[in-house]
């Protein structure tokens, strides 16, 4: 059971370096938890106004302390009878305050981790595999940004060992802000691809940006990386003089998969490592899809040696992880089996994707939504990914979005497959569900998108409509 803690408002306000505006006594008014949406205050809460691009949360002030906010934190001194803390920039505000409470956690280990592809699964598989062995936090759900990441920190409590945090990015400079504030023991890079070339210009904008979180180490930290990525060596050279540790396929990596297969029902492979100076075969079998996974497994084994688990910890801890939502999640509905992978998608885990579905049984039905912030090589990556489908022998190809018909030009090319546009996800699901009906044979189904492209929608349809079909 979580343990409550609080924080006075004059700590908070030394801690924001802002002005405290409160009666004497109101100076130690303990507040129990912090909020920057007006609808989502707990009673005791403090509610920080943010001014974003489009609102202001100075306006919602009062609707904030008529639902329990007790003190607020705000850039401009209002008219109310709440303590409030003014400060120059209630963004800026909020990552202090995370920081020092961070700061004030002396028997947390912190691990951070960032990547193109795979943060939030190895983010989860980690935390799964920490919770066994101690009181674990990690980010909740997509928290990951100069807002989510601060949020996140002040959830952290002192029975927590450990904290696992994910930090994602969409410009420059934006890594190396949030590794300041949470300060961590070990930092992972995933992997670099290409993934938001809008904000980053390129490959290497984005391998330096990804960089950017060994920023925060200590002289005693570690740092994590990919043999098999863009940018290890990089990497490797900006860590010269901290310790690091490495996975991948490669055989200079300190956890090393191998042996990976797939089959519609499970992952199986072998990590490769030394434990207790003895070279250790460790067997994994996951319920979950996705070859690529292996190596994300292959990341949570090495943050979990240099904590002190054990192989039969790690390998508990490994096999009873289920996988993440909207992350290649099965769903059998008769002879179709539907994966979803609709939570977000970039070139690389797109032919990820398509890598994943090759290999499972049946007609083989990629539905794509568009993917978003790829800048000038986004229709070069639309029609990548329609030759990329057709060279791996998908059978069917449903785009969603403009760019998708560049996806799927590339893909008819030469084929005399039928490949569709619907314009509304409850198209795509009516041509899916008018497809299934045409095949007498096993079926595999498997939608991925950006989160812009809201492909879940058609996940959603498809269980909905499917569970109560009378399927073979």
């Amino acid at each position: 059971m979580a343990t409550n803690i609080g924080w006075e408002c004059n700590v908070l306000a030394n801690w924001a370096n802002g002005k405290l505006v409160a009666s004497e006594v109101e100076n130690y008014l303990v507040v129990q938890g912090f909020s920057t949406d007006s609808r989502s205050i707990k009673k005791g809460d403090c509610y920080i106004a943010i001014k974003g691009m489009h609102f202001d949360g100075h306006q919602f002030v009062d609707q904030a302390i008529e639902a329990g906010a007790v003190a607020l934190i705000v850039s401009q001194k209002m008219d109310v009878r709440v303590p409030q803390i003014i400060v120059k920039d209630t963004r800026i505000a909020l990552a202090d305050i995370a920081e020092q409470h961070r700061l004030n956690q002396p028997n947390l280990t912190l691990i951070a981790i960032t990547g193109s592809n795979g943060k939030t699964t190895v983010k989860s598989m980690l935390a799964h595999c920490l919770n066994h062995y101690a009181p674990t936090w990690a980010t909740p759900g997509n928290l990951n940004n100069d807002y989510g990441v601060p949020r996140t920190l002040l959830q952290i409590r002192p029975e927590h060992r450990y904290a696992v945090i994910e930090m994602g990015a969409n410009h420059r400079g934006e890594i190396g802000y949030l590794t300041r504030i949470a300060h961590p023991d070990i930092a992972l890079i995933t992997l670099a691809a290409d993934a938001h070339l809008e904000g980053f210009g390129s490959l290497q904008g984005i391998i330096d940006t990804k960089g950017e979180i060994f920023h925060g180490l200590s002289s005693q930290g570690i740092g994590i990386i990919n043999t098999d990525s863009p940018g290890f060596y990089q990497w490797q050279q900006s860590l010269a003089n901290k310790m690091f540790k490495t996975f991948g396929t490669r055989d200079i990596a300190n956890v090393k998969p191998s042996q990976i297969t797939q089959d519609a029902n499970q992952l199986t492979f072998v990590l490769q490592f030394e434990y207790a100076n003895q070279p250790v075969n460790l067997p994994i079998s996951l319920s979950m899809l996705g070859q690529h996974n292996a190596l994300n497994a292959a990341a949570v084994v090495t943050i979990c040696l240099e904590l002190g688990l054990t192989p039969d910890q790690i390998q508990q801890g490994l096999e009873t992880f289920n996988g993440v939502s909207g992350r290649l999640q099965r769903h059998q509905l008769g002879q179709v089996l539907l994966i979803d992978d609709s939570y977000n998608a970039n070139p690389s885990s797109v032919k990820a994707a398509i890598d994943t579905l090759v290999a499972l049984p049946g007609k083989r039905v990629l539905c794509l939504g568009q993917m978003a912030e790829l800048g000038e090589v986004a229709q070069q990556a639309h029609s990548e990914m329609g030759r990329y489908a057709a060279q791996q022998g998908i059978e069917y190809l449903f785009g969603f979005g403009e760019l998708t018909a560049l996806s799927l030009i590339a893909f008819a090319q030469g084929r005399s497959q039928t490949v569709a546009e619907p314009r509304s996800h409850q198209a795509m699901a009516d041509s899916l569900l008018a497809l299934v009906s045409t095949i007498e044979e096993p079926i595999t189904i498997l939608v991925k998108g950006s989160r812009s492209s809201q492909m879940d929608q058609v996940v959603k349809i498809l269980l909905q409509r499917m569970s109560h079909a009378d399927l073979p």
